[in-house]
């Protein structure tokens, strides 16, 4: 069963507000953070800006998952990125 377009929006909000506040990605976050890029990024009706920020989201996480970095120092990036997908899952409400 896959998620709609809303639920993937919070789960890759939830995934970089963890990786935010806890200076840390695991492998795994990793992976998932691709997977659902790749899978939003497909879909017709996310908006052309979003799909933007989606691809510098899925370039860090390929960036650190291949060069293992797990430990993530705070970034405006990331902050931003959450503001970018938080907006636009707002304005699916």
């Amino acid at each position: 069963m896959s998620i709609d377009y809303h639920h993937q929006l919070e789960l890759l909000n939830d995934i970089l507000e963890n990786q935010l506040d806890e200076h840390y990605g695991s492998h795994d976050e990793f992976h998932q953070l691709q997977s659902l890029i790749q899978s939003l990024t497909q879909n017709p009706d996310v908006p052309l800006e979003l799909k933007q920020t989606l691809a510098a989201i899925e370039q860090y996480a390929y960036q650190h998952d291949q060069e293992g970095q797990h430990a993530i120092s705070p970034s405006p990036e990331l902050s931003q990125w959450i503001q970018a997908v938080q907006s636009t899952n707002q304005q699916l409400k």
